[in-house]
């Protein structure tokens, strides 16, 4: 898919640096992970047996996948939406825009216009870091896997899928429940445990139902039809997150989130809440930039690169059902060696200091 014609940016014409085969988003050939790409050198004097992967060889691509960090996001938004809901200005605000529009509008018209908003912002923003040369090197040491930059010809294709798949996917979809399913947009607004259990229990949803469909598209009787246009990118992007059949954007991306919603009919502002706090960690977790303060997206990552692990969009039913052993391996496999590379350099570094 990645060709080498010139990129034109600000009237200068630039051409792609060449990259290893593994870093390239080629298109996917088969949907078994046998054609994932790897490096077969092995470290001399190392210990790992298995295959190299030229994948999140960086540690400050890995700084948040541990401790706290790819928590601080989520815990922000909740509290956000919980402050704002409790100012009193809030509640007047949702009493006069439901007399003015009415529940369905706010529903429909409401949802879909915030969550499109939101999803093209952040889009966007990922967008700029990845074809402005001067954005992209302040973010390149978090890249996850080796830089090579797409081209304007395939972000516009990528950019057509995802208008597409909002108009006649999520606005069809949205519509159906505020239709049948309105949820409440009074000023009968919630508190701190109501937004708390709202959010966890549509995650826990979200969870469920992503990781079954994901695992069965990967079938091979359903993959080619349904999946295989998401996998055409070994090294994504953040709007690729969306970039996928309608098929998948139903049953897969829309569904899950759906079914929390209708079973916890929760007020509108929380559902909205859960809503844009997705879009910003699918746009995140496909970006291949693994920043601190923002999601994990070394999980969803390695599935792209890999194609056979890592199904659920948090890796809970992943840890549960053993479906990211080799990802475990190739983690702990790097932080062994940035472990061994740090002892070696305070060993030279002393022997310096004492000659």
């Amino acid at each position: 898919m990645i060709s080498d014609s010139p990129i034109i940016m600000g009237g200068a014409v630039r051409r792609p640096a060449p990259a290893p085969a593994s870093a390239s988003m080629s298109p996917l050939k088969n949907g078994n992970g046998k054609d994932a790409k790897a490096d077969d050198n092995k470290p001399a004097g190392g210990t790992y047996k298995g295959k190299e992967h030229n994948w999140a060889l960086q540690a400050s691509a890995r700084i948040n996948q541990d401790g706290i960090w790819q928590h601080v996001l989520t815990v922000g938004i909740i509290y956000l939406t919980y402050w704002i809901n409790q100012q009193p200005a809030t509640g007047q605000l949702y009493d006069s825009l439901t007399a003015k529009y009415g529940t369905f509008n706010i529903n429909l018209w409401g949802t879909w216009i915030v969550s499109s908003a939101v999803y093209w912002i952040i889009g966007l923003i990922f967008m700029a870091f990845d074809m402005n040369d001067t954005l992209h090197a302040t973010v390149a040491r978090f890249k996850i896997q080796p830089d090579r930059r797409i081209t304007w010809q395939e972000y516009r294709q990528v950019l057509r899928c995802v208008l597409k798949n909002q108009i006649f996917v999520n606005l069809p979809l949205i519509y159906l429940v505020a239709r049948f399913s309105p949820l409440d947009t009074s000023s009968n607004l919630p508190g701190w445990w109501k937004t708390f259990g709202v959010y966890f229990g549509c995650m826990f949803c979200e969870e469920a139902g992503f990781y079954s469909v994901h695992r069965l598209v990967h079938h091979p009787k359903l993959y080619a039809r349904v999946h295989k246009m998401h996998h055409q990118f070994t090294a994504p992007v953040a709007f690729a997150s969306t970039y996928c059949t309608m098929a998948e954007q139903v049953f897969s991306n829309i569904g899950p989130i759906a079914i929390g919603i209708v079973l916890m009919r929760p007020h509108w502002s929380l559902m909205i809440l859960f809503f844009c706090s997705l879009e910003i960690g699918t746009l995140t977790t496909h970006s291949d930039y693994n920043i601190p303060g923002l999601y994990d997206a070394l999980v969803h990552d390695w599935h792209h690169y890999a194609f056979t692990e890592n199904f659920g969009p948090t890796g809970l039913l992943d840890d549960i059902l053993g479906t990211n052993k080799q990802f475990k391996v190739w983690l702990s496999e790097l932080r062994r060696r940035d472990n061994e590379g740090w002892r070696r350099s305070a060993r030279e570094a002393l022997a310096e200091a004492t000659q």
